[in-house]
């Protein structure tokens, strides 16, 4: 005789982090005897904090038993790994070749704080810094306690999300200075592309052509090196199918070359010239795939004064390895932040202005090509840096003020509710420092520079 597979009907009741469980047998009644059944799947809390796992218990009468993919016990708690953001987990349970199914979901909240740890062994200024994958983050090169009259280095440390320590991560093939000189982006496979080397790179070429790549368990290599030589400011983008997009920069004045790099060859191509030149801009990866590039300065169009704070804006296409023109924003602005929303849309902010540094932020809908107004900072900034939360929100973390004093407060951009609020202060306020997304949904604020202009070994958790 075969026997039928029957999958168990879940009710979820999200509000009390319960799977309500009801089944059928083969005759339209209670299940058999040959039926698997869960009686209940629950989590212990419908919430926990960012960062933290969840205990969830399933009772349930069958031969085997999953919990994504882990097998469980029936009463037995299960401990879930980290959680980032809000999580489903669903229960498998078999017996024969029947099985049944039920599924809960628990809530990953941020307690919207920032927690300030113990000062880092080796304070930097003018870093560069990527999270790893598997947890952590990397910073590296700037302007170090180690050598204070050297601008650049190539040390390397590497940030433990679990003892919130740093140690020593070895030293890099070239040395590394922000984006100033070294532009940073993530690979498909985990690897942290660095373009440019800082401004000790060497090499006996100009200093922002030097390609390096770190590979987590392997560590520093080297790769092509970019074609366009001496610019500096330039925007490496990570693009959808792979590769990187390097986009603008500066010799003298903003220029609009722009070259894609190319993970399966490890080299780098020239693809078609911006439609303006272009430096210290924005650049966003779309859902689609292309590459939102807006404002910074540019100049040298016909009819431009040279150097003058863009509020134009474009779109890289990879498919057709060109740009198009899309629409402009409100306010010109270049050293600004722009961060992808969840829905697609992208949110830009802060930045300096041809007068006053902006505080209007604006919303770019890829579905209207329209910038639409946002809200109001709380306070100019520039220079500053900017992280979507694993909820959705963005975090926008210190940065200059028009007086050139380091920003100690954070806002927080709601796109839900379509409004900015006030964040946690800093402690120890820090220009330039940077800002690092981890696994754990936990981000890493680290180093920058004091008044004075001197490295700084602050850490902090915003958790």
């Amino acid at each position: 005789m075969q026997i039928k597979k029957k999958l168990l009907v879940v009710l979820l009741a999200a509000s009390c982090g319960t799977a309500q469980v009801a089944s059928s047998g083969a005759d339209g009644g209670a299940g058999g005897a040959e039926t698997p059944l869960i009686t209940s799947f629950q989590a212990a809390t419908e919430a926990v904090f960012v960062g933290e796992s969840a205990k969830l218990t399933a009772v349930f009468d069958g031969d085997s038993a999953t919990i994504n993919g882990t097998p469980v016990q029936s009463g037995a708690a299960f401990d879930t790994p980290i959680l980032a953001r809000t999580t489903t987990f669903t229960l498998h349970v078999r017996r024969g070749a029947e099985e049944a199914v039920a599924g809960v979901t628990v809530r990953a909240d941020y307690r919207n704080r920032i927690r300030t740890l113990a000062p880092a062994p080796v304070a930097r200024r003018g870093h560069v810094a990527a999270p790893l994958p598997g947890g952590g983050a990397l910073v590296m090169g700037g302007n170090t306690s180690e050598a204070l009259n050297v601008p650049d280095s190539d040390s390397a440390s590497v940030f433990d999300p679990d003892s919130e320590t740093f140690s020593d991560a070895g030293h890099m093939r070239l040395t590394a200075v922000d984006g100033e000189f070294t532009s940073l982006a993530l690979l498909s496979d985990g690897a942290i592309l660095l373009s440019g080397g800082g401004i000790n790179a060497g090499l006996g070429q100009a200093t922002t052509v030097a390609t390096q790549i770190f590979r987590p368990g392997i560590g520093f290599l080297r790769t092509g090196d970019a074609l366009v030589h001496s610019l500096v400011v330039r925007k490496a983008t990570s693009l959808a199918g792979g590769g990187v997009l390097l986009s603008g920069g500066a010799t003298l004045l903003p220029t609009a070359f722009a070259e894609r790099y190319d993970e399966a060859t490890g080299e780098w191509r020239l693809v078609r010239a911006m439609k303006h030149s272009r430096a210290l801009h924005g650049a966003t990866l779309l859902p689609d795939g292309r590459v939102l590039i807006s404002g910074g300065l540019t100049c040298c169009q016909p009819g431009d004064t040279p150097a003058f704070t863009a509020d134009s804006a474009e779109l890289y296409d990879p498919a057709a390895d060109a740009f198009a023109s899309t629409g402009s924003m409100a306010a010109g602005r270049f050293a600004h932040v722009s961060a992808l929303l969840p829905d697609g849309r992208v949110l830009v902010a802060g930045g300096n202005g041809d007068a006053v540094p902006p505080l209007g932020t604006e919303i770019y809908d890829p579905s209207t090509g329209e910038f639409s107004p946002a809200g109001d900072l709380a306070t100019a900034r520039s220079g500053h840096s900017a992280v979507r939360l694993t909820d959705g929100r963005v975090l926008i973390v210190g940065g200059i003020a028009p007086d050139g004093s380091a920003v100690g407060t954070t806002e927080i951009y709601d796109p839900a509710a379509g409004r900015w609020s006030s964040g946690p202060t800093l402690d120890a306020p820090s220009a330039r420092a940077t800002v690092t997304l981890m696994d754990n949904g936990k981000v890493l604020i680290f180093g920058g520079e004091d008044r004075n202009g001197f490295p700084q070994a602050n850490a902090a958790l915003f958790e």
